[in-house]
C-alpha cells in the first residue's frame, strides 16, 4: 500500500526527530515524530491485514512476518553491526559492556524494556546516552507486530458485524492504554515513554482509522481537506511547542497522535488538501529513506559527540547529519530495497523468515561479542596509598605512605568541657593527598576500587533498601552504629547524604551512637518542589517522605542530624536551577524546625560534580587522568556552597565543609594516591569515604559528644 501523503508524513516525522536530536531550528518537541510513526504504522499494518483478509478470507501469519523481516531486519542488522564496531573503536572502553547489552536488546526487540529500566535506575542516571537508544521505538513496534495480527484474526473471525466488533475492541484497548499512559506519566515518566502498554493506543488510533476507512471515504472531500490541514498544522505546532520538560507522553501525546490521524483521514483525493505539500519530491525522497535515516542518524551523532568529549559545533552536527543521510541512502539502495523486493524471498516466505532469523541471531551475537571486549583499564604504575591521620588538637592533615596497606586512623580521646559543645573545626586548606591527586597523570594498576568495580562501590544501604527508592514515601526502619545506645543521631538527605553512611556508621560504632538512616533517592531536605527526570516533571514522592521523616525524628528521639543533599536543584516550572535566594529560603525553614524539636543539625556541604562519569572518562584516559578532573570553580558551586554555610551560621547551627578534602585550591581531582574518588558523575566511592573517615571523626565527634554530654547533664 503506497500513498504519497504517507510518504510525506514519514519525511516530516523523521525530519522532526533528526533536527531535534541535532538541536536545530528550535524543535523542542521534535521527539513527537516517533508518535507520528506509531500512528502511521498502526494504520498501514492494519490496512494491509484487512486487505489481505478481504481478498483471501484469511490472514497469513507466515506471510506477514516474512514481509516484516524483509522490510525491517536487513537495515537494522547492518546498523547494529556498524554501530557496535564504531563503539569499539571510538567510545570509552568502560561503556562497551553496557553498549553490547544494548545491541543484544535492540537485535532481540526488547530495548524499550531495557531503557525503561535504565532510565528509572538512579544509579545509572548520569551515564551518557547509548548509541542504540533510538531502537526503543522499533522494539515497541515489533512487540506490537507480535500481538496485532493474531488479535485481528480473532476479531475478524466469521461474523456479519466483524468490523464493528473489531472497532469496539480496539477502541476499548486504546482507551485502556491511553489511561495507563496518562497515569504512568505522573508516576514514572520514563516507563510511560518507553512502554508498549503506554504506547499501544497510538498504534491503535492508526488501526481505528484503517478499520473505519469506508466511512472516512464517505466524508466530503472539502471537509477531509480541512481536517488534514488542521492535523498538519497541529503536528508542526507540537514539534515547536512541546518540550522535554512537560509531562510527555501523557495527555499531551493526544495532540500529535490525533493530528496524524486527521492527516491520514484527509487521504489523497482532496485537490487542496495537505497532500499537495506532503507529495513534494524532496519529502518523497526523504520519506522513502525515513527508516534508514532514523536508524543511522542517532549513532552517528552520539558516537561523534562522545568521541569529541564535548557538544558538537553547528558545523560538526551538519556534517554528522549529512553523513547519516548518505549512509542511509546507500543502505537503502544497496541493501534495504534489494532484500525487500527480492523475487525469491517474496515467493518463499519460509526462506525470508530463515534469513530474518539469521539476521536476528547475528545482531544479538554482535552485542555479545561487544559485551566481552577486553580493554586495558589501567597502566602498570603502582601508586602510593594515602593514609589519614587525625588528632583532636589540630586541623586534620593527611600524609602519604609508600605501602598499599588499608586506610589507618588515629583519633585521640576527647575530653568534653563544660558549657556549650565545641564547634566543628573545618579544614582551612586542602589536604596534602588531594593536592597530590591533582597532579596524577596515570590510572594506577592498584586503583581501589577498579574502574570496572567502581559502580558497585556504594554504601550497603542501597542493597538492603534502607536508602529509599524513588516511589516509596515511607521512611525505612534502619538502625546502625551502636543499636543499644540511648543516644541517637540520624543521617538525613538524598544520595549525597547516603554516600557518607560508611563513615558515620564506623564513627557511630566507635563512639557508641545509635545511627538512624533516613535517606531517599533524589529527595532534597530543602523545602522545595524539585524536578526529577527519573520520575517526571516533578517529584511527587519527596514531600510526603520529608514530612514522615520529621515524625520519625520524634519517634526515634534523634538528638543530632547530619544532613546534606545535592545542590544542583532544578525548578520544574522553568527547567533551570533554582535561584540561590529560593534555595536559602527553603533551607532556612528546616534548621529552626529541627532546633525547635530539640535536635542539633549538622549541615554537610555538597561534594563536587566532575561534569562527567568519572570511571567511564578514565577508561579512555588512562594516561591523562587530569582530563577527567574539573576545576574547583566548576566542580563546587561556591555560591550554593556558601548558601548552605550561611543558613547554618545564621541559625547558630554547625556545618562541616568538606571542600578541602576533595579539591585543591584550583582543581577537584578524581584519583588520590591509589584511591578512585568517584563511582559515577557525582557520588564518592565508599573507598574514598572510608579514607576520609578519620578526618570526619576528628571534626564532628567533639561537637556530637558535647551535645550528648550536655543532654546527660540536664
Amino acid at each position: 500500500m503506497f500513498r504519497r501523503d504517507i510518504e510525506g508524513l514519514r519525511a516530516l516525522a523523521v525530519g522532526f526527530v533528526v533536527l531535534f536530536h541535532a538541536k536545530f531550528l528550535g524543535l523542542t518537541g521534535g521527539f513527537i515524530g516517533v508518535d507520528v510513526f506509531f500512528v502511521v504504522s498502526g494504520f498501514l499494518i492494519t490496512s494491509l491485514l484487512i486487505s489481505e483478509h478481504s481478498a483471501d478470507g484469511e490472514i497469513s501469519l507466515k506471510n506477514f512476518y516474512a514481509r516484516r523481516a524483509r522490510r525491517l531486519l536487513p537495515a537494522s542488522a547492518l546498523v547494529i553491526a556498524v554501530t557496535a564496531l564504531a563503539s569499539r573503536i571510538w567510545l570509552e572502553p568502560l561503556r562497551l559492556h553496557d553498549i553490547g547489552t544494548d545491541a543484544v536488546a535492540s537485535g532481540g526487540f526488547f530495548s524499550n524494556i531495557l531503557f525503561g529500566i535504565r532510565s528509572t535506575d538512579y544509579l545509572q542516571a548520569g551515564q551518557p546516552p547509548s548509541p542504540f537508544q533510538h531502537f526503543w521505538s522499533l522494539s515497541v513496534e515489533e512487540q506490537f507486530y507480535i500481538v496485532w495480527p493474531a488479535l485481528l484474526i480473532l476479531l475478524l473471525w466469521k461474523s456479519r458485524d466483524r468490523h464493528a466488533r473489531a472497532i469496539v475492541a480496539i477502541s476499548t484497548l486504546s482507551v485502556v492504554s491511553l489511561s495507563l499512559c496518562i497515569w504512568q506519566t505522573t508516576q514514572s515518566q520514563p516507563w510511560a515513554f518507553f512502554g508498549l502498554h503506554t504506547r499501544a493506543w497510538e498504534l491503535g488510533i492508526g488501526a481505528l482509522v484503517a478499520l473505519s476507512w469506508k466511512h472516512v471515504e464517505q466524508l466530503p472531500n472539502n471537509f477531509r481537506a480541512v481536517i488534514g490541514w488542521l492535523g498538519l498544522f497541529a503536528i508542526i505546532f507540537s514539534g515547536l511547542k512541546i518540550t522535554e520538560k512537560l509531562a510527555f507522553p501523557g495527555k499531551l501525546a493526544l495532540l500529535p497522535v490525533v493530528a496524524t490521524a486527521l492527516v491520514l483521514m484527509a487521504g489523497q483525493n482532496a485537490h487542496w488538501g495537505p497532500q499537495r505539500i506532503l507529495s513534494l519530491k524532496p519529502l518523497q525522497w526523504i520519506g522513502a529513506r525515513s527508516y534508514s535515516i532514523y536508524l543511522w542518524h542517532w549513532p552517528v551523532l552520539i558516537i561523534a559527540e562522545s568521541h569529541a568529549g564535548r557538544d558538537l559545533r553547528v558545523s560538526e552536527r551538519i556534517i554528522a547529519i549529512a553523513a547519516a543521510v548518505i549512509a542511509a541512502s546507500l543502505s537503502h539502495h544497496f541493501l534495504e530495497n534489494p532484500v525487500r523486493h527480492s523475487a525469491s524471498l517474496q515467493a518463499k516466505p519460509r526462506l525470508a523468515l530463515m534469513v530474518g532469523g539469521a539476521l536476528i541471531v547475528m545482531s544479538v551475537g554482535v552485542g555479545f561479542v561487544l559485551r566481552t571486549s577486553s580493554v586495558a583499564l589501567s597502566t602498570d604504575v603502582i601508586a602510593e596509598a594515602p593514609v589519614a591521620i587525625a588528632t583532636s588538637t589540630t586541623v586534620p592533615v593527611v600524609s602519604s605512605d609508600s605501602t598499599t596497606a588499608p586506610v589507618e586512623s588515629t583519633t585521640s580521646i576527647v575530653t568534653i568541657p563544660e558549657g556549650p559543645p565545641p564547634s566543628i573545626v573545618n579544614a582551612v586548606a586542602p589536604i596534602d593527598a588531594v593536592i597530590a591527586g591533582a597532579l596524577t597523570d596515570e590510572v594506577p594498576a592498584n586503583l581501589q576500587p577498579s574502574l570496572r568495580g567502581a559502580s558497585g562501590d556504594k554504601p550497603e544501604i542501597y542493597d538492603n533498601g534502607c536508602h529509599v527508592n524513588l516511589i516509596d514515601i515511607e521512611p525505612k526502619v534502619c538502625v546502625y552504629g551502636d543499636t543499644t545506645s540511648d543516644f541517637t543521631v540520624a543521617l538525613y538527605g538524598d544520595s549525597h547524604a547516603a554516600q557518607w553512611f560508611p563513615a558515620l556508621n564506623q564513627i557511630a560504632l566507635e563512639h557508641h551512637w545509635r545511627l538512624v538512616i533516613l535517606t531517599k533517592m533524589g529527595c532534597t531536605t530543602i523545602d522545595l518542589i524539585t524536578a526529577n527526570s527519573l520520575v517526571g516533571p516533578t517529584y511527587p514522592g519527596c514531600q510526603p517522605w520529608r514530612e514522615k521523616v520529621l515524625e520519625r525524628f520524634v519517634a526515634e528521639n534523634v538528638r543530632v542530624v547530619f544532613m546534606t543533599n545535592s545542590n544542583r536543584l532544578t525548578d520544574p516550572a522553568t527547567g533551570q536551577p533554582f535561584a540561590d535566594s529560593i534555595v536559602k529560603a527553603g533551607n532556612a525553614t528546616l534548621i529552626p524546625k529541627l532546633q525547635g524539636m530539640g535536635i542539633s543539625p549538622i549541615v554537610i556541604t555538597d561534594t563536587p560534580y566532575p561534569g562527567t562519569d568519572v570511571p567511564i572518562c578514565l577508561s579512555k584516559a588512562i594516561k591523562n587522568v587530569g582530563s577527567c578532573a574539573v576545576s574547583r570553580d566548576k566542580g563546587i558551586r561556591a555560591n550554593r556552597q556558601q548558601t548552605s554555610i550561611d543558613v547554618a551560621v545564621e541559625n547558630n547551627a554547625q556545618y562541616l565543609d568538606i571542600s578541602n578534602w576533595v579539591c585543591s585550591l584550583d582543581t577537584c581531582p578524581v584519583i588520590t594516591g591509589n584511591l578512585l574518588m568517584y563511582r559515577d558523575s557525582h557520588h564518592l566511592t565508599t573507598t574514598y569515604v572510608q579514607f576520609l573517615t578519620p578526618l570526619i571523626d576528628a571534626a564532628v565527634t567533639p561537637y556530637v559528644d558535647g551535645v550528648r554530654s550536655r543532654i546527660s547533664a540536664s
